[in-house]
């Protein structure tokens, strides 16, 4: 799912999620936007606030995020990020 270095986001997106079911669309975007998002808090957090987290924790954070958005959508089977 990394893009390559010469391809936009918005192709990359589009390629990513190309073809897939509506349901694996949807999970695999918000597995994109969280990681994204999980990622552009913790530049935040180094820059701004001198704070760090491991790659382990960044990784544990974004997982809890997918939990609490399954359980706010009620969905029953929540996306398993391993």
């Amino acid at each position: 799912m990394v893009p390559d270095r010469d391809v936009s986001m918005e192709r990359w997106w589009n390629q990513t999620l190309a073809g897939l079911p509506k349901t694996i669309k949807r999970d695999r975007a918000s597995l994109m936007i969280y990681t994204v998002w999980n990622l552009w808090k913790e530049r935040n957090r180094r820059v701004f606030d001198g704070q760090y987290n491991t790659p382990q924790r960044v990784l544990a954070l974004i997982k809890e995020e997918m939990k609490m958005r399954s359980v706010a959508c009620n969905e029953v089977e929540p996306l398993i990020v391993s």
